[in-house]
């Protein structure tokens, strides 16, 4: 079942792509897509019966034990420091809404300070690996806010932090 399903991304605010990666697989994977997106509705909660009287829908009561286990696994993957953003939200659909919005209307600060850590990022004595993980961190957060930066920006980014040892390769 799949909230049995472990990711390794808690939720907070400076992965939300990572965290978005692992979670739609994970509900692709168990065809719950739909359901968290909200384009598939519960049925009917009342049904007519065979003599014509309205009884409790079993496809409803299903739909409903379904979304509840996603919205709770969906709730257990976001970080404490983040969890009163979602106190009501109680489908998965509106969870994964709150989580879209939460990270869209990140402020025009927010945007600004990334940038700025971008043209300051220093390879310092870190590995390149590092250096080039932390660029990618930015980027990806600046994405997550509806920023997303150029290749050539990116390039220009990671060359700038590099020390004078990588000058001959910043001259090809």
């Amino acid at each position: 079942m799949f909230t049995n399903k472990k990711i390794n991304v808690v939720l907070d605010e400076t992965n939300f792509l990572l965290w978005k990666q692992q979670v739609l697989l994970t509900v692709r994977s168990h065809r719950l897509e739909k359901v968290l997106t909200g384009k598939v509705k519960a049925p009917a909660e009342k049904v007519a019966g065979p003599d014509g009287s309205m009884v409790d829908n079993e496809e409803f009561e299903e739909f409903m034990a379904q979304d509840s286990a996603l919205a709770s696994w969906l709730l257990s993957t976001i970080s404490s420091q983040l969890l009163s953003e979602f106190v009501g939200a109680e489908t998965s659909a509106e969870v994964w809404e709150k989580v879209l919005q939460f990270f869209s209307r990140r402020s025009t600060t927010a945007v600004m300070s990334l940038h700025y850590k971008l043209r300051t990022l220093k390879k310092g004595d870190e590995s390149i690996r590092v250096y080039l993980s932390r660029i990618k961190e930015v980027c990806d957060a600046l994405q997550s806010c509806g920023s997303s930066i150029t290749d050539v920006e990116h390039i220009a980014s990671i060359l700038n932090g590099l020390s004078k040892e990588y000058q001959p390769f910043m001259q090809l």
